[in-house]
């Protein structure tokens, strides 16, 4: 198949919600047509951090419609805090997981991957230790990791919709749960003061792993939180 064919189908995957220190992280592919992902571009789709909530949701809707394949799946914070894997690793696992699963619905020639390494010779080696075959068993397939990649392909923006909106779903959820904790950043006081509230039996949407956890629950005020007095000043 020719590649500047409008049959020509391309995939792309993003992250959402990597730093908060409140939930999940969000890991989504999807795979569509060359024209497809063409009017998706028209219709504004691009990376979600540059798209408003409301448009966020309706962009998905419209992705899930028309694209040919997608999946999102998250790394929870169980897994976040399990240490027998680094947040690298468990990323490239559900990487792996995800392009298995869009190639075996429909067979993409390209597929774009946001990139979290330093460089892609990093990603590769990284993707050598969990699937060593994994390029020989995917041969026809061309992995483009790259930095940024969320603001230079739309299919790779339209993967960031659909994570993104999967991380503010569960937002939602947990916050008529718990309560209102902010942003989940963890520079927001707000959700600071939430997880020094929880210090002592924190509930399994906090990971406990981040610095912001083990540094609070050592608190006995959250007076004393460095962080919370320098965003007030």
């Amino acid at each position: 198949m020719a590649l500047n064919s409008d049959h020509l189908f391309i995939a792309g995957i993003d992250d959402a919600t990597k730093c908060p220190c409140i939930g999940s992280i969000f890991v989504a592919g999807v795979t569509a047509e060359k024209n497809v992902i063409s009017q998706w571009k028209k219709l504004g789709v691009k990376d979600s951090k540059l798209i408003t909530p409301k448009k966020r949701v309706k962009l998905s809707h419209i992705i899930k419609k028309t694209s040919e394949s997608f999946v999102v799946r998250e790394i929870t914070p169980e897994k976040i805090d399990d240490k027998s894997l680094n947040l690298n690793d468990w990323e490239m696992v559900t990487v792996l997981e995800i392009i298995t699963f869009l190639q075996k619905n429909i067979k993409s020639q390209r597929i774009y991957i946001d990139n979290w390494e330093v460089n892609s010779q990093r990603f590769f080696e990284r993707m050598d230790k969990f699937s060593p075959c994994f390029k020989e068993d995917h041969e026809d397939l061309i992995i483009i990791p790259e930095h940024q990649a969320d603001e230079k392909y739309t299919v790779v923006g339209a993967a960031s919709i659909l994570a993104k909106t999967a991380s503010d779903q569960q937002y939602q959820n947990y916050k008529k749960k718990y309560g209102d904790f902010g942003s989940g950043s963890p520079s927001d006081p707000k959700t600071r003061s939430f997880v020094w509230k929880h210090r002592k039996n924190p509930p399994r949407i906090i990971r406990t792993s981040w610095h912001t956890y083990r540094y609070l629950s050592t608190l006995d005020k959250i007076e004393d939180d460095i962080v919370s007095k320098l965003k007030k000043k």
